[in-house]
Protein backbone atom coordinates (compact mmCIF):
# COMPACT_ATOMS: atom_id res chain seq x y z
CA UNK A 1 0.00 0.00 0.00
CA UNK A 2 1.50 3.31 -1.02
CA UNK A 3 2.09 6.26 1.22
CA UNK A 4 -0.54 8.33 -0.55
CA UNK A 5 -3.11 5.59 -0.01
CA UNK A 6 -2.39 5.53 3.72
CA UNK A 7 -2.89 9.29 3.90
CA UNK A 8 -6.13 9.01 1.94
CA UNK A 9 -7.49 6.25 4.16
CA UNK A 10 -6.47 8.22 7.27
CA UNK A 11 -8.29 11.29 5.98
CA UNK A 12 -11.36 9.20 5.16
CA UNK A 13 -11.29 7.69 8.66
CA UNK A 14 -10.98 11.13 10.24
CA UNK A 15 -13.80 12.43 8.06
CA UNK A 16 -15.95 9.44 9.00
CA UNK A 17 -15.28 9.97 12.72
CA UNK A 18 -16.00 13.68 12.33
CA UNK A 19 -19.35 12.99 10.68
CA UNK A 20 -20.16 10.28 13.21
CA UNK A 21 -19.47 12.48 16.23
CA UNK A 22 -21.31 15.42 14.63
CA UNK A 23 -24.36 13.23 14.04
CA UNK A 24 -24.16 11.78 17.54
CA UNK A 25 -23.90 15.15 19.27
CA UNK A 26 -26.68 16.67 17.21
CA UNK A 27 -29.02 13.81 18.12
CA UNK A 28 -27.96 12.82 21.63
CA UNK A 29 -26.16 15.76 23.28
CA UNK A 30 -29.22 16.72 25.35
CA UNK A 31 -29.86 13.13 26.49
CA UNK A 32 -28.83 12.63 30.12
CA UNK A 33 -28.22 16.37 30.54
CA UNK A 34 -30.02 18.24 33.33
CA UNK A 35 -29.73 21.99 33.73
CA UNK A 36 -31.53 23.87 36.50
CA UNK A 37 -31.53 27.57 37.27
CA UNK A 38 -33.33 28.45 40.50
CA UNK A 39 -33.47 31.11 43.18
CA UNK A 40 -31.95 30.01 46.48
CA UNK A 41 -34.70 31.79 48.45
CA UNK A 42 -38.44 31.86 48.01
CA UNK A 43 -38.72 35.36 49.45
CA UNK A 44 -36.44 38.14 50.73
CA UNK A 45 -36.91 41.73 51.80
CA UNK A 46 -36.14 44.62 49.52
CA UNK A 47 -32.41 45.40 49.76
CA UNK A 48 -31.43 41.90 50.95
CA UNK A 49 -28.87 39.63 49.30
CA UNK A 50 -29.89 36.38 47.62
CA UNK A 51 -28.53 34.20 44.82
CA UNK A 52 -29.31 32.23 41.69
CA UNK A 53 -27.97 28.71 41.51
CA UNK A 54 -27.05 27.00 38.24
CA UNK A 55 -26.74 23.21 38.39
CA UNK A 56 -25.60 21.11 35.43
CA UNK A 57 -25.48 17.30 35.48
CA UNK A 58 -24.16 15.24 32.59
CA UNK A 59 -25.25 11.59 32.98
CA UNK A 60 -23.57 10.19 29.86
CA UNK A 61 -20.07 9.08 28.90
CA UNK A 62 -19.61 11.71 26.21
CA UNK A 63 -18.41 15.10 27.45
CA UNK A 64 -19.75 18.49 26.41
CA UNK A 65 -16.65 20.46 25.56
CA UNK A 66 -18.60 23.73 25.40
CA UNK A 67 -22.03 24.32 26.93
CA UNK A 68 -23.52 27.79 27.01
CA UNK A 69 -26.32 28.56 29.47
CA UNK A 70 -28.18 31.74 28.53
CA UNK A 71 -31.08 33.30 30.40
CA UNK A 72 -32.44 36.67 31.51
CA UNK A 73 -33.74 38.16 34.76
CA UNK A 74 -34.85 41.61 35.85
CA UNK A 75 -32.19 44.30 35.97
CA UNK A 76 -33.29 45.20 39.51
CA UNK A 77 -31.58 42.00 40.66
CA UNK A 78 -28.08 43.44 40.84
CA UNK A 79 -25.42 40.75 40.47
CA UNK A 80 -22.28 41.31 42.52
CA UNK A 81 -20.12 40.06 39.64
CA UNK A 82 -20.70 41.67 36.25
CA UNK A 83 -18.77 38.96 34.38
CA UNK A 84 -20.92 37.18 31.76
CA UNK A 85 -23.76 39.67 32.38
CA UNK A 86 -25.04 42.22 29.87
CA UNK A 87 -27.43 44.76 31.37
CA UNK A 88 -29.85 46.69 29.16
CA UNK A 89 -33.60 46.46 29.73
CA UNK A 90 -32.86 43.26 31.72
CA UNK A 91 -29.87 41.26 32.92
CA UNK A 92 -28.75 38.80 30.24
CA UNK A 93 -26.51 35.99 31.50
CA UNK A 94 -24.27 33.93 29.23
CA UNK A 95 -22.33 31.35 31.25
CA UNK A 96 -19.98 28.89 29.57
CA UNK A 97 -19.16 25.45 30.96
CA UNK A 98 -17.05 22.48 29.97
CA UNK A 99 -18.85 19.40 31.32
CA UNK A 100 -17.02 16.10 31.44
CA UNK A 101 -18.68 12.68 31.44
CA UNK A 102 -20.78 11.95 34.53
CA UNK A 103 -19.91 15.35 36.01
CA UNK A 104 -22.02 17.70 38.11
CA UNK A 105 -21.28 21.43 38.18
CA UNK A 106 -22.89 24.00 40.50
CA UNK A 107 -22.43 27.74 40.33
CA UNK A 108 -23.86 30.34 42.72
CA UNK A 109 -24.55 33.86 41.42
CA UNK A 110 -25.09 36.31 44.32
CA UNK A 111 -27.22 39.40 43.75
CA UNK A 112 -28.89 42.21 45.67
CA UNK A 113 -32.68 42.45 45.41
CA UNK A 114 -32.84 46.19 44.86
CA UNK A 115 -36.59 46.58 44.30
CA UNK A 116 -39.85 45.11 45.50
CA UNK A 117 -41.41 42.68 43.06
CA UNK A 118 -42.10 39.14 41.93
CA UNK A 119 -39.28 37.80 39.76
CA UNK A 120 -38.82 34.89 37.39
CA UNK A 121 -36.11 33.57 35.07
CA UNK A 122 -36.88 33.88 31.34
CA UNK A 123 -35.56 32.49 28.07
CA UNK A 124 -33.34 29.67 29.28
CA UNK A 125 -31.36 28.42 26.30
CA UNK A 126 -28.81 25.60 26.31
CA UNK A 127 -26.31 25.80 23.46
CA UNK A 128 -23.86 22.99 22.77
CA UNK A 129 -21.20 22.22 20.17
CA UNK A 130 -19.66 19.00 18.98
CA UNK A 131 -16.07 17.98 19.76
CA UNK A 132 -14.73 20.13 16.92
CA UNK A 133 -16.84 23.18 17.92
CA UNK A 134 -18.25 23.33 14.41
CA UNK A 135 -21.92 22.31 14.78
CA UNK A 136 -24.19 24.21 17.15
CA UNK A 137 -27.38 22.86 18.77
CA UNK A 138 -29.89 24.88 20.78
CA UNK A 139 -32.63 23.76 23.19
CA UNK A 140 -34.97 26.12 25.05
CA UNK A 141 -36.39 25.16 28.44
CA UNK A 142 -39.02 26.52 30.79
CA UNK A 143 -37.86 27.60 34.23
CA UNK A 144 -40.11 27.06 37.23
CA UNK A 145 -38.64 29.35 39.88
CA UNK A 146 -40.01 32.49 41.55
CA UNK A 147 -38.55 35.03 43.94
CA UNK A 148 -40.74 37.38 45.97
CA UNK A 149 -39.02 40.56 47.07
CA UNK A 150 -41.14 41.92 49.91
CA UNK A 151 -41.47 45.65 50.59
CA UNK A 152 -38.66 47.00 52.75
CA UNK A 153 -39.75 46.80 56.42
CA UNK A 154 -40.30 50.08 58.22
CA UNK A 155 -38.25 50.03 61.46
CA UNK A 156 -40.52 49.72 64.47
CA UNK A 157 -38.75 52.67 66.11
CA UNK A 158 -40.16 54.90 63.35
CA UNK A 159 -43.65 53.43 63.39
CA UNK A 160 -44.13 52.79 67.10
CA UNK A 161 -45.99 56.02 67.96
CA UNK A 162 -48.91 55.66 65.49
CA UNK A 163 -48.88 51.88 65.92
CA UNK A 164 -49.14 52.08 69.70
CA UNK A 165 -51.93 54.64 69.38
CA UNK A 166 -53.96 52.17 67.35
CA UNK A 167 -53.09 49.26 69.64
CA UNK A 168 -54.18 51.36 72.63
CA UNK A 169 -57.55 51.91 70.98
CA UNK A 170 -57.87 48.20 70.20
CA UNK A 171 -57.11 47.20 73.78
CA UNK A 172 -59.55 49.78 75.13
CA UNK A 173 -62.37 48.68 72.84
CA UNK A 174 -62.00 44.97 73.37
CA UNK A 175 -65.01 43.59 75.14
CA UNK A 176 -62.80 40.98 76.75
CA UNK A 177 -59.10 40.98 77.39
CA UNK A 178 -56.45 38.38 76.96
CA UNK A 179 -57.56 35.05 78.32
CA UNK A 180 -54.62 33.49 80.21
CA UNK A 181 -56.28 30.07 79.93
CA UNK A 182 -56.40 30.21 76.10
CA UNK A 183 -52.72 29.66 75.33
CA UNK A 184 -51.98 29.93 71.57
CA UNK A 185 -48.20 29.48 71.39
CA UNK A 186 -44.76 31.02 71.81
CA UNK A 187 -42.92 33.36 69.47
CA UNK A 188 -39.75 35.52 69.53
CA UNK A 189 -39.92 38.77 71.51
CA UNK A 190 -40.53 41.98 69.53
CA UNK A 191 -39.98 45.57 70.61
CA UNK A 192 -43.65 46.26 71.26
CA UNK A 193 -44.21 43.24 73.57
CA UNK A 194 -44.72 43.89 77.31
CA UNK A 195 -42.24 42.16 79.62
CA UNK A 196 -45.10 40.42 81.43
CA UNK A 197 -45.54 38.16 78.39
CA UNK A 198 -41.96 36.84 78.49
CA UNK A 199 -41.76 33.05 78.86
CA UNK A 200 -38.63 32.73 80.99
CA UNK A 201 -38.30 28.97 80.67
CA UNK A 202 -38.55 29.02 76.86
CA UNK A 203 -36.17 32.01 76.73
CA UNK A 204 -33.53 30.18 78.76
CA UNK A 205 -33.84 27.09 76.57
CA UNK A 206 -33.61 28.94 73.23
CA UNK A 207 -31.05 31.55 74.24
CA UNK A 208 -33.28 34.43 73.08
CA UNK A 209 -36.31 36.27 74.47
CA UNK A 210 -39.56 34.38 73.85
CA UNK A 211 -43.09 35.52 74.70
CA UNK A 212 -46.39 33.75 75.30
CA UNK A 213 -49.22 34.39 72.84
CA UNK A 214 -52.78 34.11 74.15
CA UNK A 215 -56.11 34.09 72.36
CA UNK A 216 -58.77 36.69 73.05
CA UNK A 217 -62.41 36.06 73.81
CA UNK A 218 -63.25 38.89 71.41
CA UNK A 219 -61.06 39.97 68.52
CA UNK A 220 -61.02 43.33 66.78
CA UNK A 221 -60.28 43.60 63.07
CA UNK A 222 -58.31 46.28 61.23
CA UNK A 223 -58.96 47.11 57.57
CA UNK A 224 -56.07 48.77 55.75
CA UNK A 225 -57.02 50.93 52.75
CA UNK A 226 -54.00 51.47 50.49
CA UNK A 227 -54.52 54.24 47.96
CA UNK A 228 -51.82 54.35 45.27
CA UNK A 229 -53.41 56.76 42.81
CA UNK A 230 -51.68 60.09 42.23
CA UNK A 231 -53.40 63.47 42.49
CA UNK A 232 -51.37 64.91 39.62
CA UNK A 233 -49.82 63.76 36.35
CA UNK A 234 -46.50 63.27 38.17
CA UNK A 235 -45.54 59.88 39.54
CA UNK A 236 -43.72 60.12 42.88
CA UNK A 237 -42.01 56.75 43.06
CA UNK A 238 -40.67 57.24 46.60
CA UNK A 239 -44.15 58.09 47.95
CA UNK A 240 -45.63 55.15 46.06
CA UNK A 241 -43.14 52.66 47.51
CA UNK A 242 -43.28 54.19 51.01
CA UNK A 243 -47.06 53.69 51.05
CA UNK A 244 -46.63 50.01 50.19
CA UNK A 245 -43.91 49.59 52.84
CA UNK A 246 -46.14 51.15 55.49
CA UNK A 247 -49.00 48.81 54.59
CA UNK A 248 -46.75 45.74 54.83
CA UNK A 249 -45.18 46.77 58.15
CA UNK A 250 -48.48 47.80 59.75
CA UNK A 251 -50.08 44.52 58.70
CA UNK A 252 -47.18 42.47 60.08
CA UNK A 253 -47.15 44.30 63.42
CA UNK A 254 -50.92 43.94 63.85
CA UNK A 255 -50.95 40.24 62.92
CA UNK A 256 -48.08 39.62 65.35
CA UNK A 257 -50.39 40.91 68.09
CA UNK A 258 -53.20 38.57 67.05
CA UNK A 259 -55.23 41.26 65.24
CA UNK A 260 -56.93 40.07 62.01
CA UNK A 261 -56.07 42.35 59.08
CA UNK A 262 -57.93 42.98 55.84
CA UNK A 263 -56.21 44.77 52.93
CA UNK A 264 -58.04 46.75 50.25
CA UNK A 265 -56.11 48.62 47.56
CA UNK A 266 -56.63 50.15 44.14
CA UNK A 267 -53.10 49.05 43.22
CA UNK A 268 -53.10 46.48 40.42
CA UNK A 269 -51.90 42.94 41.10
CA UNK A 270 -49.54 42.17 38.21
CA UNK A 271 -50.54 38.48 38.39
CA UNK A 272 -54.32 38.95 38.09
CA UNK A 273 -54.56 42.42 36.53
CA UNK A 274 -57.14 43.31 39.21
CA UNK A 275 -57.06 45.61 42.26
CA UNK A 276 -55.48 43.89 45.24
CA UNK A 277 -58.05 42.88 47.86
CA UNK A 278 -57.26 40.35 50.58
CA UNK A 279 -59.85 39.16 53.12
CA UNK A 280 -59.27 39.45 56.85
CA UNK A 281 -56.94 36.89 58.34
CA UNK A 282 -54.27 36.32 60.94
CA UNK A 283 -51.22 34.15 61.44
CA UNK A 284 -48.01 33.53 59.55
CA UNK A 285 -49.73 32.30 56.39
CA UNK A 286 -51.86 35.44 56.15
CA UNK A 287 -48.99 37.90 56.56
CA UNK A 288 -47.12 36.00 53.87
CA UNK A 289 -50.13 36.40 51.57
CA UNK A 290 -50.23 40.13 52.33
CA UNK A 291 -46.51 40.60 51.60
CA UNK A 292 -46.69 38.55 48.42
CA UNK A 293 -49.69 40.55 47.22
CA UNK A 294 -47.92 43.83 47.92
CA UNK A 295 -44.77 42.56 46.17
CA UNK A 296 -46.84 41.84 43.04
CA UNK A 297 -48.30 45.34 42.79
CA UNK A 298 -47.55 47.08 39.52
CA UNK A 299 -45.23 50.06 39.96
CA UNK A 300 -47.53 52.45 38.04
CA UNK A 301 -49.86 54.86 39.83
CA UNK A 302 -51.44 56.42 36.73
CA UNK A 303 -54.86 55.33 35.50
CA UNK A 304 -55.72 53.45 38.69
CA UNK A 305 -59.36 53.10 39.66
CA UNK A 306 -60.62 55.30 42.49
CA UNK A 307 -60.51 53.91 46.01
CA UNK A 308 -63.66 55.79 47.04
CA UNK A 309 -66.19 53.10 45.97
CA UNK A 310 -64.30 50.47 47.99
CA UNK A 311 -64.32 52.71 51.07
CA UNK A 312 -68.01 53.46 50.53
CA UNK A 313 -68.79 49.73 50.60
CA UNK A 314 -67.43 49.62 54.14
CA UNK A 315 -69.95 52.29 55.20
CA UNK A 316 -72.65 49.70 54.59
CA UNK A 317 -70.96 46.74 56.27
CA UNK A 318 -68.85 48.44 58.97
CA UNK A 319 -68.85 46.95 62.48
CA UNK A 320 -68.28 48.52 65.87
CA UNK A 321 -65.34 46.21 66.50
CA UNK A 322 -63.51 47.31 63.34
CA UNK A 323 -60.79 49.94 62.99
CA UNK A 324 -59.64 51.53 59.74
CA UNK A 325 -56.28 52.70 58.45
CA UNK A 326 -55.98 54.75 55.27
CA UNK A 327 -52.52 55.05 53.72
CA UNK A 328 -52.71 57.70 51.03
CA UNK A 329 -50.44 60.43 49.68
CA UNK A 330 -53.46 61.71 47.79
CA UNK A 331 -55.48 64.26 49.76
CA UNK A 332 -58.51 64.37 47.47
CA UNK A 333 -61.46 65.90 49.27
CA UNK A 334 -63.91 63.25 48.07
CA UNK A 335 -61.74 60.31 49.23
CA UNK A 336 -61.02 61.82 52.63
CA UNK A 337 -64.67 62.82 53.06
CA UNK A 338 -65.87 59.24 52.61
CA UNK A 339 -63.12 57.86 54.84
CA UNK A 340 -63.99 60.46 57.51
CA UNK A 341 -67.61 59.25 57.51
CA UNK A 342 -66.29 55.74 58.12
CA UNK A 343 -64.11 57.00 60.99
CA UNK A 344 -67.12 58.62 62.71
CA UNK A 345 -68.32 55.07 63.38
CA UNK A 346 -64.91 53.85 64.46
CA UNK A 347 -63.03 56.13 66.83
CA UNK A 348 -59.29 55.51 66.81
CA UNK A 349 -58.91 54.98 63.07
CA UNK A 350 -55.96 56.58 61.30
CA UNK A 351 -54.95 58.29 58.08
CA UNK A 352 -51.23 58.25 57.27
CA UNK A 353 -50.10 60.55 54.44
CA UNK A 354 -46.61 59.84 53.04
CA UNK A 355 -45.44 63.23 51.73
CA UNK A 356 -42.27 65.00 50.72
CA UNK A 357 -41.10 67.83 52.97
CA UNK A 358 -42.22 70.56 50.58
CA UNK A 359 -45.76 69.18 50.19
CA UNK A 360 -48.74 70.62 52.07
CA UNK A 361 -50.61 68.46 54.58
CA UNK A 362 -54.38 68.97 54.97
CA UNK A 363 -55.46 67.08 58.12
CA UNK A 364 -58.67 69.16 58.44
CA UNK A 365 -60.11 67.15 55.54
CA UNK A 366 -60.34 64.09 57.81
CA UNK A 367 -61.10 65.41 61.33
CA UNK A 368 -62.40 62.13 62.80
CA UNK A 369 -59.18 60.17 62.14
CA UNK A 370 -55.79 60.47 63.75
CA UNK A 371 -54.15 62.24 60.79
CA UNK A 372 -50.41 61.63 60.58
CA UNK A 373 -47.92 63.15 58.16
CA UNK A 374 -45.22 60.62 57.16
CA UNK A 375 -42.27 62.51 55.75
CA UNK A 376 -40.43 60.83 52.89
CA UNK A 377 -37.06 61.99 51.59
CA UNK A 378 -36.75 62.58 47.85
CA UNK A 379 -33.52 60.56 47.82
CA UNK A 380 -32.75 57.09 49.25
Amino acid sequence: MGYNMIILLTLLAVFFLYCLQALYYKKYWIRGLDCKVCFQDRAVNEGDMSALQETILNRKIFPLVTLQVKFSVSRTLQFTEAENTATTDNNYRNDIFSVMSYEKISRVLPFRAAKRGCYRVWNLDLISFDLFLSNKSVVSQDVDTTLYVYPKPVPFAELKTPFRQMMGTILTKRSAFEDPFEFRGIRPYQQFDPMKNVNWKASAKSGEWMVNVHDYTASQRVTIFLNLADDSIWHYDRLFESSIRLAASYAEFLVSQGIPVQLISNGVDALTGQPLMLPAGAGTHHIRSVKEGLARLSDRSQDLSDLEPLVAEKLISSQDSELYLLISSSQKKHLLGIFDRLCQKSEGSQWIAPLHKDMDFLPERCPHAASIRWEVSRIE
